[in-house]
């Protein structure tokens, strides 16, 4: 079985949206020829991507799903389903039941592969909160936003270790193993 990956693109100063929800061109590296191999690596290895609905009406807005390299089930914790689903041909699963039953769906889902924990900050916060992430990989983008929405806003402490560090241009990928209390 794969892992619980919080996998999220993140400002030098802690942020994974500015002060209005805008990106501040913390997803450039992404589309950039120099996030080929990262990119190639996730794709690869992502059997399930868990998000947030603020995260799903974004990407429903810009019509972010319908290009997106990840071909596997959307799991979208929220309170409430869309009405309508997002355009292209992306399954989504829409989970109401809290975070521990989306992961759970999400696992299932993925078998081998890993469950992403991609978007956004309220997820992997719940996620971390409940103990359920395995890793956690930063993609340290060299910008300061400012203000705007932190990603490890009111965790507390957890425990890491370092795994991998891998510098790119426009990018930093920082690889960590959550260390689990026994």
């Amino acid at each position: 079985m794969g892992k619980v990956l919080l996998d999220m693109n993140v400002s030098l100063d802690g942020f994974v949206a500015g002060p209005s929800g805008e990106d501040g061109g913390l997803h450039n590296w992404f589309f950039s020829p120099s996030g080929g191999e990262a990119v190639a690596e996730s794709v690869g290895n992502t059997g399930a991507i868990l998000i947030g609905r603020r995260t799903y009406d974004q990407g429903d807005r810009m019509d972010g799903f319908a290009h997106s390299p990840y071909a596997v089930e959307h799991f979208v914790l929220t309170h409430e389903p869309p009405e309508r689903p997002a355009r292209g041909g992306m399954k989504f699963t829409f989970v109401t039941e809290g975070v521990e039953e989306a992961v759970e769906r999400a696992k299932r889902s993925a078998g081998d592969g890993n469950v992403a924990v991609g978007g956004g900050a309220s997820v992997a916060q719940q996620c971390l909160g409940a103990g359920l992430v395995d890793e956690i990989q930063v993609h340290l983008v060299p910008v300061l936003l400012g203000g705007g929405i932190r990603l490890f806003e009111g965790v507390g402490r957890v425990g890491l270790e370092g795994v991998r560090v891998v510098d790119a241009p426009g990018v930093t990928h920082l690889l960590y193993r959550v260390l689990k209390e026994d």
